[in-house]
C-alpha cells in the first residue's frame, strides 16, 4: 500500500481514538481533503523542483506507535543543553516523555498540544491562534488533519521567561520505519521575551520521517530567539514548516543549523502585520556524503517601516546537495522597507 493510501484508511480510526473539540474537528478534516486532493508535493510543483520525496515514501512507515517507548537518560543525555538551565518538553515516538520533560504553568505555560487543544481553560488562546497562519500546502495539511501533540508555549503581557524552552523529538526505531507529525503552538505576548531551542533526534539507523509544523505568534514589543538544530542520523528526514506572525516593533530571529539527516526541507515563513518589525533569519548548513539540505524562506512586509535580513551559509562534501530559495514580497503600503540577504557556498 502507498504511503498517501496509508493515511488516508488510518484517518477515520485516528480521529476516534483523540478528544476534542467540534472545531479542531472541522479544521482537521478540512486539512485532510485538502492533503487528499493534493498529496504529497513532486518536483512538479515549482517549490519542491529542486527537492524529492520519492526515495523516502518508499518506506512503509508506522503511522502511529504501537506501544509507548522509554529510554534511558544516559543513552539521550549528549542531545540535551546542560550549560544552562532550561524548561523542556520531550517526546518519544510522537509520546510525551514526563519523566524527561519540566514543563510549568508558573506565571508562562509550558506544556502540551494534547492538553490544549481537548482542555476548556486553553480554549481561546485556541480559537484565536491555532492553524491562523499555516499554509494549506500537502504538507502542511498532512500535519494538520492528524495535529495532536507537540510543544504548547504561552507567554503572556510583559513576562520574561528566565531560561530557555528545549522541544525534543526522540525517535527510538522500535519500528522498521518510522513517521511523526509534531504540532507546535507559541504565543508571545505584549512586551514579552523566550528563547525556544528545538530538536529532533533518532536513536537509530531506522528510517524516520519527521513532518513538523509550528505556528509562533509574536505581539507588539515581544522578542523571540528560536533555535533549530538538525544534525541528525543518515537515514532521518526532516520537512519543518514553520511559521511566524509579527506585530509592531517585535523582534524574531530563527537560527538554523543543519549538520546531518537524510533529507531536510525547512520551509520558513514571516509575515510582518505592523510596522518597526525586525525578522532575522539565519542559517548555517555543514553536510557530507549524499545528504539534501533545502533552506525555502519567504518574508512578507505588508506595513512600512520594517526589516528583514537573511543570512544562509552552507559547507557541501562529497555528493551532498544544497538548496537556498529565499523570496522576499513587500506590498505597495510597506514603504520605507530594507529587506537583505545573503548566501555564501563553498562545495568540495
Amino acid at each position: 500500500m502507498e504511503l498517501k493510501e496509508k493515511i488516508i484508511s488510518s484517518y477515520v480510526a485516528f480521529e476516534n481514538d483523540i478528544d476534542i473539540n467540534s472545531d479542531i474537528h472541522d479544521i482537521r478534516s478540512e486539512a485532510f481533503r485538502n492533503f487528499e486532493k493534493l498529496g504529497f508535493p513532486t518536483k512538479k510543483l515549482e517549490a519542491w523542483k529542486y527537492t524529492s520525496l520519492n526515495s523516502i515514501l518508499k518506506n512503509d512507515f508506522s503511522l502511529f506507535p504501537n506501544k509507548e517507548n522509554t529510554v534511558e537518560f544516559a543513552d539521550i543525555k549528549k542531545y540535551f543543553i546542560h550549560d544552562i538551565d532550561t524548561y523542556k518538553v520531550v517526546f518519544i515516538d510522537g509520546k510525551y516523555s514526563s519523566f524527561l520533560s519540566e514543563t510549568t504553568h508558573d506565571a508562562i505555560d509550558v506544556c502540551l498540544m494534547s492538553s490544549a487543544l481537548s482542555k476548556a481553560k486553553y480554549k481561546a488562546v485556541i480559537e484565536n491562534y491555532f492553524n491562523k497562519i499555516a499554509k494549506q500546502d500537502n504538507l502542511t495539511s498532512l500535519n494538520t488533519a492528524f495535529a495532536n501533540e507537540g510543544a504548547y508555549i504561552y507567554i503572556p503581557k510583559n513576562v520574561e521567561v528566565e531560561k530557555p524552552i528545549q522541544i525534543i523529538n526522540f525517535t527510538t526505531g522500535s519500528e522498521a520505519a518510522t513517521m511523526i507529525q509534531p504540532r507546535n503552538l507559541i504565543v508571545v505576548e505584549e512586551n514579552a521575551h523566550v528563547q525556544i531551542i528545538e530538536r529532533h533526534q533518532s536513536l537509530t539507523t531506522n528510517a524516520v520521517l519527521s513532518n513538523v509544523v509550528t505556528e509562533v505568534f509574536a505581539d507588539r514589543n515581544s522578542t523571540v530567539d528560536y533555535y533549530k538544530i538538525q544534525n541528525d542520523e543518515e537515514n532521518a528526514s526532516l520537512v519543518d514548516n514553520t511559521y511566524v506572525n509579527q506585530k509592531s516593533n517585535s523582534i524574531v530571529s530563527v537560527h538554523t543549523f543543519s549538520f546531518g539527516g537524510n533529507i531536510t526541507r525547512n520551509n520558513l515563513n514571516f509575515y510582518q502585520n505592523g510596522e518597526h518589525i525586525d525578522s532575522i533569519l539565519k542559517g548555517i548548513t555543514i553536510i557530507e556524503g549524499k545528504q539534501h539540505v533545502d533552506h525555502h524562506t519567504l518574508v512578507h512586509h505588508i506595513e512600512p517601516n520594517c526589516e528583514s535580513h537573511q543570512d544562509y551559509k552552507g559547507i557541501y562534501d562529497g555528493r551532498s546537495t544544497g538548496v537556498f530559495n529565499g523570496k522576499v514580497v513587500v506590498d505597495k503600503e510597506a514603504q520605507k522597507t530594507n529587506a537583505y540577504q545573503k548566501k555564501q557556498q563553498c562545495f568540495n
